[in-house]
């Protein structure tokens, strides 16, 4: 049997019987809409779940953003509480330089022991009366001094290095009238206080 003469016999009966050819053409035809519905169906749903998966990934994508957003504002903040531990660290030491009061007795004690051991004489050490100073306080001090002008220099230099802040601003020397060639030094200054 030949395949191409089974497809003419198919023609010649659908030729012949009308009403099964407009039967097939209506199966054919309910196939086709079946199919194209089915096919409109399929597509809406894929287009569906295309559009949830994009919803998905957008907020992945921004929930991603936020994460890391937010990590580097934790180390951001990590690294601002590391600095105000160390800048409250560095306050404390700081403190020593502008304590909250003038403390005077520590002061003449710290002056005194920035004196040579010998051949130097701390004569008097006056203060005057306390001043505002941009946002500390400032209380003007006057030290006289005797002693040789090596020891005088290392005196100067010492309390130019003290642990508080003590500003010299004025130094002047003359010939002692007590002991040749020993001088007389007079230094005035500036120590610093929070309050006063």
């Amino acid at each position: 049997m030949k395949p191409l003469n089974e497809i003419k016999k198919i023609f010649l009966y659908l030729r012949n019987n009308k009403l099964a050819a407009v039967m097939l053409m209506v199966f054919v035809f309910i196939y086709l809409i079946n199919s194209d519905v089915f096919l409109h169906v399929i597509n809406k749903r894929i287009n569906d779940k295309n559009a949830t998966i994009l919803k998905l990934k957008k907020r992945i994508n921004t929930i991603s953003n936020t994460t890391s957003s937010l990590s580097r504002e934790k180390n951001s903040l990590n690294s601002l509480k590391n600095q105000i531990t160390e800048l409250k660290l560095k306050l404390k030491k700081e403190e020593i330089l502008l304590p909250k009061t003038f403390k005077v007795a520590d002061l003449i004690k710290n002056i005194a022991l920035n004196k040579p051991a010998s051949n130097l004489e701390v004569e008097n050490i006056n203060f005057g009366k306390p001043a505002k100073y941009g946002g500390a306080m400032a209380l003007p001090v006057n030290i006289s001094i005797t002693g040789g002008f090596n020891k005088t220099i290392k005196f100067i230099k010492n309390i130019n290095s003290m642990k508080r802040i003590f500003i010299i601003d004025y130094v002047s020397v003359k010939a002692s009238k007590k002991l040749f060639p020993d001088i007389n030094a007079e230094i005035k200054g500036f120590v610093f206080s929070m309050n006063g």
